[in-house]
């Protein structure tokens, strides 16, 4: 399989502009990073932010991906549906502990009044808690959860919790908290 191989001007451009975004962010908040500022804190063209990123929150997705820097992957079928739900949240929690956690309080509050960091939000949710939910559904399917579970109520009441610590007591998550929260959460059929 032959690979794309992708311009070393145009990488550098676009890390100059992800720095700059990130700068921004970090130093005065989401409402600063727009095509204009991003544009003049790189020292590019509007019109080149706009190719790589079409709308403000396309910018503020990719930072916020970058940030949060998920390794997420299905946990291997071998393990117990709580050792596999455990793995996942781990990951969640090491996203939340880490400088993304910062980012993220940001953007959630900026998200009821700003609809591309709502959209960004949206959009960055739409990954990691659905593969939560589908390894719910995968138990489920394999009778590994009680029957007639709510898939989509267990999937809010395992990652919830986390957020709650992180996002609003600005408390670690620890291994041991996410190990206590699985086992209640989680009971055999």
């Amino acid at each position: 399989m032959h690979e794309l191989k992708t311009n070393p001007q145009v990488e550098r451009t676009r890390r100059l502009m992800l720095d700059g975004a990130r700068t921004l962010l970090a130093e005065e908040g989401p409402t600063a990073v727009t095509h204009l500022r991003v544009a003049e804190t790189a020292g590019v063209a509007r019109a080149t932010v706009y190719r790589h990123w079409p709308s403000r929150a396309d910018i503020l997705l990719d930072l916020l991906r970058r940030g949060v820097d998920l390794r997420l992957a299905v946990p291997s079928a071998d393990l117990s549906i709580a050792n596999r739900v455990t793995q996942l949240l781990r990951t969640f929690a090491a996203a939340l502990n880490g400088d993304s956690g910062q980012i993220l309080a940001a953007m959630i509050g900026l998200a009821e009044w700003d609809e591309d960091v709502f959209a960004a939000l949206e959009r960055m949710t739409a990954y990691g808690p659905k593969l939560l939910r589908d390894l719910l559904a995968t138990g489920a399917d394999d009778g590994l959860l009680t029957s007639g579970i709510d898939i989509d109520l267990l999937a809010d009441r395992l990652i919830g919790p986390l957020y709650l610590r992180r996002l609003l007591y600005h408390d670690d998550i620890t291994d041991a908290y996410v190990d206590s929260l699985v086992a209640s959460e989680l009971t055999p059929p």
